[in-house]
């Protein structure tokens, strides 16, 4: 059981994809919802619409959880089976007296539904999202163990050799990222074990300042921004600045066993590479690359999800460009 999150602002988008409406190849079924009047698309869309009005302070007002499951489990896995899991789900996550649906997708192996949810409730107040993501996964664990469910093998484990193109990229430099935040001590150690594995890191500043505001990872002439590489932050600066801090601490500490060094190393002067690296760390990127979107992304890795949580970035941006 894995739960993957995103918030979004548009009910329609998400709808419309949970609903499958748009996809020939896909096909949905709508197991359950609460608040709604009818189950007709569009009725669906305008009641979560006329909801999310009631509190206009709320900015990501969508709230949308996939819930997949081991293709193990399928026997188990039927519909009312996997509404009572996301009824029970939804209670320990603190998703109540809201406007929800669920639908179950049968396109792929594994069994898998999609909850989309009004975080302004009934009574106009904000479905909280505090540490959600942390909660989820506690929830995911608590429900597998009572379930009896299948442990899959989480993304450290994906066998690399059976991606190919953009996901096999994506893969690799996850796990590059990963080794290097176990033994780099600063950026500067970190960009270059990156860079023997033909990787480029750049971070990226917020406009007018020296205030880094992401990541940019490069490979193979492709580019993947860090929360691309790992929903859930793994590979996000402030993730990797704290690897390398403990990295460094933990280097810092004497050992009560090892005695003082008696004489210094000398110096080697930095290859031409390793200068090309640290230069290139800390290219500003183009103000075109603002990061952004309609979707914040959560910790679950669903590579399925990353094709509509662009589709609605690529939305939004339209929608910007369409403003006064």
């Amino acid at each position: 059981m894995i739960g993957g999150i995103t918030k979004g602002s548009c009910f329609s988008g998400c709808v419309e994809y949970a609903l499958a409406l748009k996809e020939k190849n896909k096909e949905a079924r709508l197991l359950y919802s609460e608040g709604l009047l009818t189950d007709t698309p569009k009725d669906i869309i305008d009641g979560f619409e006329c909801q999310r009005h009631l509190n206009s302070r709320v900015q990501h007002w969508c709230g949308h959880i996939s819930l997949s499951y081991s293709p193990k489990d399928a026997e188990r896995m039927d519909d009312d089976f996997m509404v009572k899991l996301a009824l029970e789900y939804m209670d320990k996550m603190g998703i109540k007296n809201t406007q929800f649906i669920i639908v179950r997708h049968l396109d792929k192996e594994h069994p898998h539904c999609h909850i989309v949810y009004n975080r302004v409730d009934n009574d106009g107040k904000c479905v909280s999202d505090s540490f959600e993501y942390y909660r989820n996964n506690e929830i995911c664990d608590e429900m597998k163990r009572k379930y009896g469910l299948t442990y899959g093998e989480n993304k450290d484990h994906v066998k690399t050799q059976r991606l190919q193109g953009r996901s096999k990229t994506r893969q690799e430099i996850y796990l590059a990222v990963q080794a290097a935040k176990k033994s780099a001590k600063d950026w500067t150690t970190f960009q270059r074990e990156l860079a023997q594995k033909g990787i480029t890191v750049r971070k990226k500043f917020r406009r007018g300042s020296t205030e880094v505001d992401g990541l940019s990872y490069f490979k193979d002439g492709q580019k993947f921004k860090a929360s691309q590489v790992d929903r859930n932050g793994r590979c996000s600066y402030d993730v990797i600045c704290r690897a390398l801090d403990r990295n460094k601490n933990r280097q810092a500490q004497p050992s009560a066993s090892a005695p003082r060094p008696m004489q210094q190393q000398p110096k080697q002067a930095p290859s031409a590479a390793a200068k090309i690296i640290e230069a290139g760390a800390d290219m500003v990127e183009g103000l075109g690359n603002a990061l952004g979107g309609i979707f914040q992304v959560g910790p679950a890795y669903d590579p399925e999800e990353e094709a509509f949580i662009n589709e609605m970035k690529r939305r939004q941006k339209r929608k910007r460009g369409r403003s006064l």
